[in-house]
């Protein structure tokens, strides 16, 4: 009988040692998931608000106070595992300026054949959106909405760049990432735009 019970208890023992350690293993998040892929989004824009050409350099954008701007960016999952979108952020250094709000993410539809342009841009919200299932081998919209505040700050045609990067927030096996994505074409150079726009910021036409 002693003999049985020293064997119970080593088994116990081992059960006790192995479950935190296989928990462990499998917490483990996704390293870099996504990757950028496609074109940007912008808007809305229009020169009568200090805006220029847009391209591989980046947004160039008039800043009015109260104007808001969304940029929209295409990821993909590369893995072969969903991975939950949760949101997205990044560094901002004149926030006083120009700040990200919120961040929407969206899984994005499948191509259709034959196109290769899919909208994804919405409309701006200063809410972020519920986390998003990406499935393996599709793409996800990460959308960044931004508010421009105090931009007598800028002088003359200074510029400045901004939105250097956006720092995607996600989890897959229950364990949490982050991942910086950059792309320069969704970068913002911002210049001091029309203290009085012949058309209302904000709107389109």
């Amino acid at each position: 009988m002693p003999m049985v019970k020293m064997k119970l208890v080593a088994i116990a023992t081992a059960l006790v040692v192995a479950v935190p350690a296989a928990c462990g293993a499998s917490a483990q998040p996704v390293q870099r998931p996504f990757v950028p892929r496609g074109g940007v989004a912008s808007g809305p824009s229009s020169g009568l608000w200090g805006d220029g050409s847009s391209g591989q350099s980046g947004e160039h954008v008039g800043c009015i106070r109260g104007r808001k701007f969304a940029v929209l960016l295409t990821v993909h999952n590369r893995t072969k595992r969903t991975i939950t979108l949760l949101g997205g952020g990044g560094a901002q250094p004149l926030r006083d300026v120009i700040e990200r709000v919120a961040v929407q993410v969206l899984l994005a539809p499948p191509p259709p054949k034959g196109d290769l342009f899919r909208p994804g841009l919405r409309s701006w919200n200063g809410r972020d959106s519920s986390p998003v299932a990406i499935p393996a081998g599709r793409d996800g919209w990460v959308q960044s909405n931004f508010l421009m505040r105090s931009c007598s700050r800028l002088h003359g045609h200074e510029a400045v760049m901004v939105n250097r990067s956006t720092t995607l927030t996600y989890s897959t096996g229950g364990a949490k990432g982050t991942q910086v994505v950059s792309v320069t074409g969704a970068r913002i150079i911002l210049t001091r735009g029309p203290l009085h726009p012949r058309l209302p910021i904000n709107q389109v036409g």
